[in-house]
């Protein structure tokens, strides 16, 4: 009686066991898994988006549905568009700097209220060794990147997107380097992304079903 007892009892300690250890391993690996669950299916895992942000994926389609919309603001048809997160995605990719597009691949943006985050794959030569200081020598050539920030109207013609956020494989960078990083990227010196659209737009809305272009108040 006391022997089952005891196997009884090693037997639940076993299975305990081998549940820890398979969430301890999907916690470790939760990025790679999700990578592979996007590779399969072509989108996010539902349970890395949570509930108040939508991930948007750069089409040809949606890119001639975003540059559509844009046209009926210049045309003077509407008041403001709203674009759909896959709409945002292709405009992002499109009119990033030449520089910042060759680098990145497997672009993604993710929408959350005021908030706008690009995920991809990045080629670190484009920073040099002097920009990552000791990390250079912890990565490979090509890392998983994510930056992170608010979108605003920089000028007639141009949203200024800045990055509070950049994490390379799962290094969050200081804030202190994010601009240099970003300058790296656009040739710029004002630390910020600049995406060009409509010069009418006076306005722009973040929410995670789609970014809002308000025309600009005369």
């Amino acid at each position: 009686m006391a022997g089952g007892c005891i196997k009884n009892f090693f037997s639940g300690l076993g299975c305990l066991t081998f549940v820890v250890i398979l969430a301890v391993v999907g916690w470790v690996f939760r990025a790679q898994i999700g990578d592979a669950y996007q590779s399969v299916t072509g989108t996010a895992p539902p349970a890395l988006l949570g509930p108040d942000s939508v991930v948007g994926m750069p089409s040809a389609d949606a890119l001639a549905a975003a540059e559509r919309k844009e046209s009926s603001m210049l045309r003077g048809d509407a008041g403001y568009v709203r674009l759909t997160a896959d709409e945002v995605a292709s405009l992002v990719e499109a009119r990033l700097d030449p520089v910042a597009r060759e680098a990145i691949d497997s672009l993604r943006v993710i929408l959350y209220r005021d908030r706008l985050a690009l995920e991809g794959h990045i080629r670190l030569d484009v920073f040099g060794r002097e920009l990552l200081g000791p990390l250079a020598g912890m990565l490979d050539a090509s890392e998983p990147l994510r930056m992170g920030g608010t979108v605003a109207v920089a000028e007639p013609g141009a949203l200024a997107w800045s990055c509070d956020e950049f994490v390379l494989l799962r290094f969050p960078l200081p804030q202190s380097v994010i601009p240099a990083l970003v300058n790296r990227l656009t040739g710029g010196d004002d630390g910020t992304f600049h995406i060009p659209v409509p010069e009418p737009v006076g306005d722009v809305r973040l929410r995670p079903d789609g970014i809002t272009l308000y025309r600009r108040v005369e």
